[in-house]
């Protein structure tokens, strides 16, 4: 028998909503310990050999970004995991719980609660990584800063691109994570040719065999360069980059949540 997604009693109930909290983060605690620990050893090891040939200041800066966006994308893939497993979706399903209470609780517990237990974690191996390095080599790379403006920017950038696996993890049963990049990569091409084909056509007159000929400077002289043809461009690159800006940071993950909710509030199971 078919049984849709339970709404629960009530809007929203702070109660019911720190229970499934507590659950969500509570959930497979042992294996997040257990990729902590293997996480921490690796970061150490490579920290000590890469102090091998010296200090590097970006060294935690990049380490922290690829275990922040990996692991995170990883984890928003998996967030509804149980909600395409037959012998655990009823069960989910049936939870005391409205459908705004779940999806806030696998929303915040995928975004902010990664990006903050992976802001720490990283801040104390870090830390430790380069004690040992300098009490072996007496030397090491620069400490890591968690307040860093790169980093604050490193999560404010992943806040809002997770909100795509997000939704992946409601869409696909299986492969979530491998679907949801197929498709991230395919709309970045398809989008990388619609401004390849944008250029062509603006510029197709002085595209040869070899290349782009003679040059900007050139064909802005051709087109009958006064500085107000140079201005115009300018100001339309500026315009499409401010437009890109905005639909990044204030659409693209409202988009996904509400595409997320939509979609939770139809599963059937």
């Amino acid at each position: 028998m078919e049984k849709t997604l339970k709404q629960g009693t009530g809007f929203f109930n702070p109660r019911r909503f720190l229970l499934l909290l507590r659950r969500d983060f509570s959930n497979g605690y042992r294996s997040v310990l257990i990729a902590m620990a293997a996480v921490s050893g690796f970061i150490i090891l490579i920290s000590a050999l890469s102090s091998l040939q010296g200090g590097n200041g970006k060294f935690h800066t990049v380490i922290f970004a690829q275990l922040l966006f990996i692991g995170g994308y990883i984890v928003s893939s998996l967030a509804f995991k149980e909600l395409h497993q037959p012998g655990r979706s009823y069960f989910y399903c049936t939870l005391p719980g409205s459908l705004v209470e779940k999806f806030s609780s696998k929303l915040l517990v995928t975004s902010l609660g990664y990006a903050l237990g992976t802001l720490i974690f990283y801040t104390i191996v870090g830390a430790v990584s380069e004690g040992i390095n300098r009490l072996i080599f007496g030397h090491g790379h620069y400490f890591f800063n968690p307040l860093d403006m790169n980093i604050l920017l490193i999560i404010a950038v992943y806040l809002v691109t997770q909100s795509v696996f997000l939704t992946g993890s409601v869409y696909f049963r299986k492969l979530a994570f491998l679907k949801t990049t197929l498709i991230v990569n395919g709309a970045a091409i398809v989008f990388g040719l619609v401004i390849a084909l944008t250029f062509y056509l603006i510029f197709r007159d002085y595209i040869h065999p070899g290349g782009l000929e003679p040059g900007i400077e050139t064909i802005l002289n051709r087109l009958g360069h006064t500085g107000q043809i140079e201005a115009e461009l300018g100001s339309f690159v500026s315009a499409f980059f401010s437009l890109i800006k905005i639909l990044f940071w204030y659409v693209l993950a409202p988009v996904c949540w509400l595409i997320s909710y939509f979609r939770l509030s139809e599963t059937e199971v």
